[in-house]
Parts: structure tokens; C-alpha cells; sequence
């Protein structure tokens, strides 16, 4: 439903209201500051995950235990990190195959 002519206005006055009182919070609610990329969060979480292997391996050479379980769970964060945004979409058959159950080539 679009909005009327006066809420409109009223929506304006109240944006320049905003701007006037706190111009950072606008700047903010004007744009999504903290947002960042699914493939500049995924590098980031790949990164991570290569500083958790070194540490892990750091671990095992110095016969560290607490320094190997530190790295593993370093890598498991990351690895959550990275796969949780990820969309997983199922790969959709060629047009021309179809597909028959239960028959065996002689």
C-alpha cells in the first residue's frame, strides 16, 4: 500500500528532524555501515581457518595439547563462519534426462 501525500511529508520532516538532533545516527541509518560482502566474509573466515590449522600444527611440533585443541577449535569457528551464510542450491537435471527406477543394463 503507498503511503499518502501526508505521510510522505510527515516522513520527511521527521528524516530532517533526525539529521538535525544526531547526524551520525542518521549517517548510519542511512546506509548500512556494517555490512560487508558474503565473499569478503568468506575469505576472512578461509584466512582464520589457515591461522587455526597453523596453530593446531604449532601444537602438535611443540607437544602442546592445550595449543592443538586451541587450534582445532579455531578452525571449527571458522569453518561455521564460513559455511553459515553459504545457500545451498540443488543442481537441477538436464531438460532432455530422464530418469527410470529400478532397470538394469544387460
Amino acid at each position: 500500500m503507498p503511503l499518502s501525500e501526508f505521510e510522505k511529508r510527515e516522513l520527511e520532516r521527521i528524516g530532517q528532524g533526525l539529521e538535525q538532533d544526531d547526524p551520525r545516527l542518521a549517517v548510519l541509518l542511512d546506509h548500512d555501515a556494517f555490512a560487508i560482502s558474503r565473499r569478503t566474509s568468506f575469505r576472512r573466515a578461509l584466512i582464520l581457518f589457515a591461522v587455526g590449522v597453523c596453530i593446531l600444527l604449532l601444537g602438535l611440533v611443540v607437544h602442546a595439547p592445550a595449543l592443538g585443541i586451541a587450534g582445532f577449535t579455531v578452525m571449527n569457528g571458522a569453518g561455521y563462519w564460513a559455511l553459515k551464510d553459504l545457500h545451498w542450491t540443488p543442481r537441477k537435471p538436464a531438460p532432455n534426462a530422464t530418469r527410470v527406477e529400478g532397470t538394469t543394463s544387460e
